[in-house]
């Protein structure tokens, strides 16, 4: 008693198509839902989780600045050569809150 090849065949296109028709309605619905969130959340007005990330971080805040000298511009130019560089400094700033 039990259900026979296209039977099976038969039930597997039905929940495959609905399933489809699923994520077809879902995939804008879900977009529009994201956007309307990240749209009302992301602005920095009082009350947004962004405002209160952007007042107080949960880390401190740190800022690098590597300075490099091309020692070979030329050959990195003209023939593609490999790259030489002098490393004058890195910077870091930092900003703890």
């Amino acid at each position: 008693m039990g259900c026979n090849r296209n039977c099976g065949l038969i039930a597997g296109a039905a929940i495959g198509a609905v399933l489809a028709v699923f994520g077809g309605v879902l995939v804008p619905v879900g977009d529009m839902l994201i956007e309307k969130t990240v749209k009302k959340e992301a602005v920095l007005e009082e009350g947004t989780t962004a405002f209160k990330n952007w007042v107080k971080t949960d880390t401190d805040v740190y800022r690098q600045f590597w300075i490099f000298d091309v020692q070979n511009p030329e050959e990195v130019e003209v023939h593609s050569s490999k790259i030489k560089v002098k490393s004058f400094t890195c910077n870091i700033y930092s900003k703890e809150l």
